[in-house]
């Protein structure tokens, strides 16, 4: 699971793994979660349409397939209205941070994410680490503030970070994941099978699941 979060005014992404999927406080704190989002989906497509761009809702959450609604959802809206010629474009001129249609979303504290998740038996990476800003200080912060490890494999970390966040990681005795990073459809580039991740670095997550 990939959970939107904030620290710092920064939008960090934090990855869970081997939790119990199943337990009652994860199932509680993501239907509140969910339910943002669907109302976020919804102004966000008032908002479109007043702009002139004609999309509807239960589109919008049709795309959705009964998982959450989010800006992507939307996107691909507009590209099927011929509003816009992909999912990038949408986000560029009119649905990403600062552009006229943009609605701001709910985030988990990272402290809350991963106590939650530990308290759910599971782990936590920093997903695509040199996405954010200030990728250099946040990373360290965030290691040490509690989260377990950083997604040093991912279509988006070159050779060079990929070294030095494997090294800051294994200096606090992190683990390292990795991922592709593919979310279906409603990313213009699919990325899936691109990522070999080692073997002996699912330990730590298997020995969660055991």
């Amino acid at each position: 699971m990939e959970l939107s979060c904030e620290h710092g005014g920064v939008d960090v992404h934090i990855l869970a793994y081997a939790f119990d999927p199943l337990d009652e406080r994860i199932e509680r704190r993501l239907a509140r979660f969910r339910e943002t989002r669907q109302t976020r989906g919804r102004r966000m497509v008032e908002r479109l349409r007043s702009l002139g761009y004609n999309i509807e809702a239960a589109r919008v959450e049709q795309l959705a397939a009964g998982g959450s609604v989010g800006r992507p959802h939307v996107a691909r809206a507009l590209v099927e209205r011929g509003y816009v010629a992909s999912v990038d474009e949408a986000f560029d001129t009119l649905i990403g941070a600062g552009k006229p249609a943009y609605i701001g979303k709910e985030r988990f504290r990272v402290d809350e994410a991963v106590a939650l998740i530990h308290s759910a038996g599971g782990l936590t990476s920093i997903a695509h680490p040199t996405l954010y800003p200030d990728h250099e200080h946040v990373v360290p912060v965030l290691l040490d503030a509690g989260v377990d490890g950083v997604e040093v494999l991912h279509p988006e970390v070159d050779e060079a970070a990929r070294e030095t966040y494997s090294a800051v990681a294994r200096f606090r005795g992190k683990m390292l994941t990795g991922g592709s990073d593919d979310h279906g459809t409603v990313k213009q580039v699919e990325t899936l099978g691109t990522i070999r991740v080692p073997e002996n670095w699912l330990t730590p997550i298997l020995d969660r699941c055991s």
